[in-house]
């Protein structure tokens, strides 16, 4: 964006090519936003830059003299000041009609923070960002959360760069008569009648938000209390588990349409997207909203593309088109911007290859790579039958993704040697899912453990009672629903017979396990329990136990 913002002042008159290079070169010591280095060192205006800035991201924007005059409001009952002053946001209003939360910020970009808001602020479930310069985010802040009305004074006109030692250092006291700027602004304050600061007060708020909306609506952010948006359901977490469940069955009804093959085949993809996206330390936003697209990848499309079709250019018409599916298909949706921005860029490459716009490094969302990488990988190795290490090798061969998220991808499915020294081991697996005992069966196979299947549990009860005198291990799915026989039914009916009661039982599970259940497995001497399993790390503990028993 850097170079954008350079050239669109530059373009415009407002800067020479000698104070471009200048920013450039500051910007390299001190990093910030290049548009901000050229604002304060006074090449452009304010309003330049937020025009700018107003225009690029389709924002509303305020100036700090409209901000300053701003009446002074309750910000700590929408947002507490920390959250404020961390990410340099300011609440500008709360619709509680619509839960639509509009804030200040010097980042009209960040996605990422605005899909953060929404998981962290409950109640929240749009955020609508307004742009204004960093420094007058940072006064309005002090000003409004702490009566600090000398803010803007030192960080806009003066600018004095904020310190963490500053609201200690500059606790405002209104006794002090050598204070004589202080003293204007409290007699101009006490001079106003009533009427003349209500009116005063409606003006700026009618500046700060949108004016259709105000009309539609009465409440007003003095109205909003903590209180009121603590005491709100707190389903945000409650319907993103509820969407990825409907995703994950939609995808698998679109998969087996497409053949055995490609059955749970999104699935796969969107548990190794939310596991690269954990190893990269990734937010949970972040994971979230990846995970969103990867259940949604394939929808719309009638062959399946990969990395090495753009390698070997192939289908290069389809690709372009099919990398424009996301933007058609999900227009009227309530996707978040970053799920859209990985569909929309999941066939760019890191090396500029890619479609529709040949971006390359880091212009392409991170979860756009990760997702392209971990779909054809999943191709190759359960599809296409390459092994993995030699699918790995091929990937990276292509240039088309970082060694960050190449080496993610193979310390998802390292197994060590060591984990694989166990030998004549065989394992029952119960499961109703498919895909589970898929891939259980095939993790445990690189430790050298064989797997045989079960999806009821009345069969897995005739397995144990066949190979008890050679079976290692019992691992059960605890969501077993619709069986007549609970899990935990089948682990105590073991547990209280003697000649297979010393076999280790282990539960599973994709999702979390309530206390009680917990309590129960614990009771009967479960072996151990994987809530929201990750299929490499169990594999690696059970393995590890097995060996040392």
């Amino acid at each position: 964006m850097a170079i954008k913002v350079g050239e669109y002042f530059l373009n415009a008159g407002l800067i020479s090519e000698a104070d471009l290079q200048k920013a450039l070169s500051f910007q390299k010591t001190q990093p910030a936003y290049l548009g901000e280095i050229l604002f304060k060192s006074g090449k452009i205006s304010e309003t330049d830059l937020l025009q700018y800035l107003s225009k690029q991201f389709n924002v509303q924007y305020i100036t700090s003299e409209k901000l300053e005059k701003m009446a002074m409001v309750n910000p700590s009952d929408v947002m507490p000041f920390k959250m404020a002053n961390d990410k340099v946001i300011f609440p500008l209003k709360y619709s509680i009609n619509n839960y639509r939360l509009t804030v200040l910020t010097y980042e009209p970009q960040n996605i990422v923070l605005f899909d953060e808001l929404k998981v962290m602020l409950n109640g929240v479930n749009s955020v609508v960002p307004v742009v204004a310069v960093s420094n007058v985010v940072k006064a309005l802040i002090l000003k409004q959360y702490s009566n600090d009305l000398t803010a803007f004074d030192r960080l806009v006109r003066n600018n004095i760069p904020i310190n963490s030692n500053f609201l200690k250092e500059n606790i405002i006291n209104l006794e002090n008569p050598n204070d004589v700027e202080m003293a204007n602004r409290i007699n101009d304050v006490a001079s106003m009648d009533e009427e003349k600061i209500n009116q005063e007060n409606r003006e700026t708020f009618s500046m700060i938000v949108n004016k259709a909306e105000l009309s539609g609506q009465k409440v007003d952010l003095t109205s909003v209390t903590t209180s009121m948006i603590s005491s709100m359901p707190s389903w945000v977490r409650e319907q993103e588990s509820q969407l990825i469940e409907l995703l994950r069955i939609f995808s698998n009804l679109l998969d087996s349409a497409r053949g055995d093959a490609y059955f749970a085949h999104s699935q796969r993809v969107a548990i190794l997207c939310k596991e690269i996206g954990e190893a990269i330390n990734l937010s949970e936003v972040e994971i979230y909203d990846l995970t969103v697209a990867a259940y949604l990848h394939d929808v719309g499309k009638k062959i399946h593309l990969t990395a090495l079709d753009i390698k070997n250019n192939t289908n290069t018409e389809k690709m372009r088109t099919y990398s424009q599916i996301a933007t058609k298909l999900f227009v009227g949706v309530q996707l978040s911007k970053l799920s859209l921005n990985c569909l929309e860029n999941m066939y760019e490459t890191y090396n500029g290859e890619g479609f529709p716009r040949g971006l390359k490094l880091n212009e392409i969302p991170i979860g756009s790579l990760i997702l392209l990488l971990v779909d054809t990988y999943d191709i190759m190795t359960r599809i296409s039958n390459i092994p993995p290490k030699e699918a790995l090798q091929q990937l990276k061969d292509t240039k088309f993704f970082s060694d960050r998220i190449i080496d993610a991808l193979d310390s998802t499915q390292l197994i060590s040697e060591s984990d694989s020294s166990t030998n004549n081991i065989t394992a029952v697996v119960i499961s109703q899912k498919r895909f589970d005992l898929d891939d259980i069966a095939d993790k445990f196979g690189r430790v050298n453990i064989d797997v045989i299947k079960a999806r009821t549990i009345e069969k897995a009860a005739q397995l144990i009672k066949d190979l008890k005198d050679v079976l290692g291990f019992i691992l059960c799915d605890i969501d077993m629903p619709g069986s007549a026989i609970t899990p935990m039914r089948l682990l105590a009916a073991i547990k209280h017979k003697k000649e297979i009661s010393e076999i280790p039982f282990y539960f599973f599970s994709q999702y979390s396990i309530d206390k009680n259940t917990t309590v129960a497995a614990n009771a009967l001497k479960v072996a151990g329990i994987f809530a929201n399993y990750h299929p490499v790390e169990m594999t690696r503990k059970i393995a590890e136990e097995i060996r040392k028993s």
